[in-house]
């Protein structure tokens, strides 16, 4: 049997699109898989137990050693973790079978395009590079260092061109490729995942919200309800009449998502729900999901407002695997606060809540409008003002805007990554010699 590679270098857990590459290669060609990253969360049960995907662990000892030096010597921590990384996936590359093929994430494009790279000299292995992003522009929010961005974005560059097949997200990052790069890529759109579903019975939602446990703060529940249902005598289960609005967003926690935004704009709803007294506004609980730097700090944010509002609470949350898609499917909203370092990509997370049902409010940039449509499927905002003004439309009592946009996502649900791929990328495989 045929071999080819997946990198992704990052958490394999949380790399939903290189998942569906790797499931849809084991599905539609016969080729086996090994899959390169990290096993930080677990991976979807359909990948794990997939017998034509094997997943290799990059994780090193020594590089996770390596975090503990002090941070004045974080240049010579970088270089170091570089080499060990670059040296290790070379390795493993080069004594492995032949692949015929080596599909790359990209980013982080350090060190995986350079090696990938030599690899292709070596062992004549084609390259196909998928562009979520640029890993320059991602590394530009975290450091303001003009001579060490200028050799990150030549560097990507330069290793890209070693490309014999290119995909990308957006119709923006396409043209983009083109103009700067001279890279002619291929748009391989996001798709509602399998796993993500509407849940409309009453009796699935309290199943979930039963064992998560969600509470206002202060407020007794009986054994037999939850914030949003109730387990009637008859054993029937019923949606609570003006239950809060359920919404829900989920991030990485970096400075691609400015959370503040959100942060002022339930504070002006709270304020207005308390002038009028809760008659015309619902109350609205909100679910943030996911990890990363900046958790910490809107953490004791959140808290602080969660003790002075009446009628917004905020819970962050983390979520095993499986019920982050059924949490999504329950919810009345998604917000997305991703505004993209280089305006050129789409953010997944808006594509698992529209294959959940789920409309979305989304920060807006240059290529969101590929994936929100602005009053179809979901709407586009900029400013806490903006956000409020939607939020307290959306959320007053009577109102039906969330069902009309629940109406658009409807539309997106019909179509599936597995059609797009074997449209855009099944072809190139298959003349593969």
């Amino acid at each position: 049997m045929k071999q080819c590679s997946i990198i992704v270098f990052g958490d394999i857990g949380r790399s939903p699109r290189m998942v569906n590459h790797a499931l849809a290669i084991a599905d539609n060609t016969e080729y086996r898989i090994n899959f390169y990253g990290y096993l930080d969360n677990k991976p979807t049960q359909a990948l794990m137990s997939n017998p034509n995907i094997r997943i290799v662990d990059l994780n090193l000892w020594i590089v996770n050693q390596l975090k503990k030096m002090p941070r004045f010597l974080f240049l010579l921590y970088a270089i170091l973790r570089i080499a060990l990384q670059s040296l290790y996936l070379f390795l493993l590359l080069l004594f492995s079978r032949k692949q015929e093929f080596i599909l790359v994430q990209n980013p982080p494009s350090i060190p995986v395009l350079h090696v990938v790279s030599l690899i292709k000299g070596i062992r004549r292995s084609k390259i196909i590079i998928d562009f979520h992003n640029y890993g320059h522009t991602i590394l530009a929010l975290q450091m303001k260092n003009n001579f060490i961005l200028k050799m990150a974005r030549s560097y990507e560059h330069q290793f890209s061109r070693s490309y014999d097949y290119a995909l990308c997200v957006s119709q923006a990052m396409q043209k983009d490729l083109q103009q700067n790069w001279r890279i002619n890529a291929t748009v391989v759109y996001d798709k509602a995942n399998i796993n993500f579903n509407v849940i409309n019975k009453p009796k699935e939602k309290h199943e979930l919200f039963m064992k998560l446990d969600f509470h206002w703060q202060w407020e007794v529940l009986n054994s037999n309800e939850t914030l949003f249902t109730e387990e009637l005598n008859n054993q029937q289960v019923i949606e609570k009449i003006n239950r809060p609005g359920l919404i829900v967003s989920s991030t990485s926690w970096t400075k691609d998502e400015d959370f503040n935004i959100l942060v002022q704009a339930l504070q002006k709803y709270e304020d207005l729900a308390n002038i009028e007294q809760g008659r015309e506004y619902r109350k609205l609980y909100v679910v943030i999901t996911g990890k990363g730097p900046m958790k910490e700090e809107f953490k004791e944010i959140f808290q602080k407002c969660n003790i002075c509002w009446n009628h917004v609470k905020v819970n962050l949350a983390w979520l095993d695997i499986d019920d982050y898609p059924k949490l999504l499917g329950c919810a009345d909203l998604g917000i997305c606060l991703h505004y993209s370092s280089s305006g050129l990509d789409l953010p997944m997370k808006v594509v698992d809540m529209f294959g959940a049902g789920t409309p979305v409010f989304a920060k807006s940039f240059n290529a969101i409008s590929e994936l929100v449509q602005h009053q179809k499927n979901g709407i586009l905002f900029d400013t806490p003002d903006d956000l409020f003004d939607h939020l307290s439309q959306a959320f007053r009592y009577q109102s039906n805007i969330l069902q009309k946009l629940k109406n658009g996502v409807e539309t997106f649900r019909t179509e599936t990554f597995d059609q797009e791929w074997r449209t855009k990328v099944l072809p190139y495989i298959r003349n593969l010699k």
